[in-house]
């Protein structure tokens, strides 16, 4: 390495962050643009105002001290294994139509353990306990991202001779357009601890659950993870209660609940009744588990900032650190891994139609040139996709789809111009791709110019 010297003028300037506070700071200046490793040009990096508001290069003025968080509340759980009881009546639920009984298979290794502990644990508690049945299904454990287990129970042969039910949990989608039309400033998450685990069932509806462990049958005393109905009937019920609580404007999946606001006190406000309502009612609520407020925040896999839908940098990284693929079911699991963002990338389709090619059941899997150049490109998409959104509504917002036919198929992109802005914002892209080099047909043209449902907004 080698350097030199330079002369540089070092004056001071006033410098205002706020608008009305002015303070001096020390700025270098010289005849050229230097390579400079580092300048403390804030002293630590950051300018606090006296409200609170920390300010730093590339960002918007956020608080950061002195905001009240949402975990210090009383009432909330440290234990890692936590689980409520909900005051209602023993819940009765579908029972199965004929008995079902699969044999238990061999689990992973890393797994017996923990789920041994966990079975000792959960009968301790009272969510499970030991049975006679004819019914039985094989456990089933899941690893959790964070690298815990989860016990579940392989109900798939079960849920085959499930009764239905009429009520269903929300379309995800359907929440994301909801909360983006929010534009909100300030967010909470509450995840309520077990949930399943909390809903009683009834004494008859219970055998149909059971399961085996190192040679003793158990089943379940509340709501059990794996079975197909467990999400309408967790969702109905917290929905219940939340109704019967009158709690403040908030949206809910299952057990996952966000709040929202233009300040973080209102937030606050908002998330620590939501919370007294839950815990009131018998369910238990982990520290660990409630975020906020803050300015961005991760709700259903997507972070959130100022309505804006952005995908989280732990996605990001997992996605661009992923290896290529080296047969089909890596390469379906990858396009799994990406396909929930596709709305993020203008021409998805057709970047990933390569990819596509590869898991065909009549193709042999081959990776070649075009899948590697597809590969590498739509990692780089996803590295710098866009935020979409926030929707806006009013007489003079303009919602504009563009469309187009292409060699490859129908192109589409659902953008929003607000007065005001000199840009439209992306709400969203979408390709429906054709098959082969077949040709595009006027009557293909003329869908494509029909809105898409994934682009529905939201209804005012």
């Amino acid at each position: 390495m080698t350097g030199g010297s330079q002369d540089f003028t070092l004056v001071e300037a006033d410098v205002s962050l706020t608008g009305k506070e002015w303070k001096k700071h020390p700025i270098v200046t010289g005849p050229e643009a230097p390579c400079i490793l580092g300048i403390d040009y804030l002293r630590s990096g950051y300018f606090e105002d006296l409200k609170g508001l920390r300010w730093a290069f590339g960002i918007a003025a956020v608080v950061t001290e002195g905001i009240k968080k949402l975990n210090t509340l009383p009432g909330l759980s440290e234990n890692p294994s936590a689980v409520g009881l909900l005051k209602v009546q023993e819940q009765q639920v579908p029972i199965a139509t004929s008995i079902v009984h699969c044999r238990q298979y061999r689990t992973t290794r890393d797994a017996v353990i923990p789920i041994h502990k966990m079975i000792h644990e959960l009968e301790t508690q009272g969510v499970v306990s030991k049975t006679h049945s004819p019914f039985n299904s094989p456990i089933w454990p899941v690893r959790k991202s964070e690298g815990e287990w989860r016990l579940t129970v392989d109900y798939r042969a079960l849920n085959e001779v499930k009764p239905p039910l009429s009520a269903a949990v929300p379309d995800m989608l359907e929440l994301q357009y909801e909360l983006e039309s929010k534009a909100a400033k300030w967010y909470a998450t509450i995840d309520i601890a077990n949930a399943f685990f909390s809903i009683p069932l009834a004494a008859e509806c219970r055998p149909q659950f059971a399961f085996t462990w190192r040679g003793v049958k158990y089943t379940w005393n509340r709501l059990s993870q794996g079975w197909k109905h467990s999400p309408t009937i967790c969702h109905g019920l917290i929905q219940t209660t939340l109704e019967k609580g009158e709690a403040p404007e908030h949206l809910q999946y299952i057990d996952d609940i966000i709040v929202w606001g233009n300040t973080a006190a209102e937030v606050f406000e908002k998330g620590k009744e939501i919370i007294q309502i839950l815990l009131e009612a018998g369910f238990a609520i982990k520290k660990s588990k409630v975020k906020g407020p803050a300015r961005e925040i991760q709700f259903l896999g997507v972070k959130w900032q100022d309505g804006r839908r952005q995908i989280p940098t732990d996605v990001i990284n997992k996605i661009t650190a992923m290896s290529p693929p080296t047969n089909k079911k890596e390469t379906q699991a990858f396009l799994g891994a990406i396909g929930f963002w596709r709305m993020h990338i203008p021409e998805y389709s057709q970047i990933v139609s390569p990819l596509y090619l590869v898991t065909r059941k009549k193709n042999d899997f081959h990776w070649g040139p075009e899948q590697q150049q597809a590969f590498a490109q739509i990692k780089q998409e996803i590295a710098h996709a866009v935020a979409l959104g926030p929707v806006m509504t009013g007489p003079d917002v303009k919602n504009v789809l563009y469309s187009a036919a292409r060699s490859h198929g129908l192109s589409w992109s659902l953008w929003q111009k607000v007065p005001g802005e000199t840009r439209g914002r992306p709400l969203g892209f979408g390709v429906k791709a054709t098959e082969g080099l077949k040709p595009i047909t006027p009557q293909l043209r003329r869908k494509s110019l029909l809105p898409m449902k994934e682009f529905k907004l939201p209804r005012r």
